[in-house]
């Protein structure tokens, strides 16, 4: 009798309204990149991304209740598993996710919410680590899980920390951004150089 009363229970259960449509996400995410770049970070609001996006302000903000994480997740998208190069050697891998942090920072949109991201965090302890973990993570997992293979291997030092190597590169990048330096082949090459030797001893 217990077991029926509770099959019972279960299909009178009911799911918890709509699917959400993935179209409104994609629509909301492009518009901020949009608006970011044209009009910057200062004078984005929910309201004028939903406008340009074709949705509602109530719609926008229940996907990202403030205007941080909304421009957090359109410029920090989940990196495809395709376009993390997780393949060959420590060199390898380093120069790309350093090449990858370049074309990223390069993005005007991204450059715009970099500027407005840092003057409003502070305010927000923890909030970007948290935001990162929750669009990052997968990417933070892979990384580490290439890195302690490459550990076993003998190829690479013990306990290397893979949010802390992307801090590294990432900042390596906007840094020399910032200060102006020319991010050709021999810069590459030498940062390269200089990360994989902390790497590898």
């Amino acid at each position: 009798m217990e077991s029926t009363s509770f099959e019972s229970g279960r299909r009178e259960a009911k799911p918890q309204g709509r699917p959400r449509d993935s179209r409104i996400d994609d629509a909301v995410l492009r518009a901020t990149n949009e608006l970011l770049e044209e009009i910057g970070y200062a004078r984005l609001t929910i309201p004028v991304v939903a406008a340009r996006a074709g949705a509602t302000p109530p719609a926008v903000y229940r996907r990202f209740p403030t205007k941080i994480e909304l421009v957090f997740a359109a410029v920090f998208p989940p990196t495809p598993r395709e376009e993390l190069p997780l393949t060959g050697d420590l060199r390898t891998v380093v120069r790309g996710l350093l090449e990858g942090s370049i074309n990223l920072f390069s993005r005007p949109a991204v450059h715009s919410a970099v500027s407005g991201l840092t003057a409003e965090l502070p305010s927000e302890p923890g909030l970007s680590a948290r935001l990162l973990d929750r669009l990052q993570g997968s990417t933070y997992e892979r990384l580490q899980q290439y890195l302690d293979d490459a550990a076993a291997q003998g190829l690479a030092a013990d306990g290397i920390d893979a949010r802390l190597l992307m801090d590294m590169i990432g900042g390596t990048a906007m840094m020399s951004m910032a200060t102006e330096r020319t991010l050709d082949d021999a810069w590459l090459e030498h940062n390269t150089t200089l990360i994989v030797r902390g790497m590898t001893r």
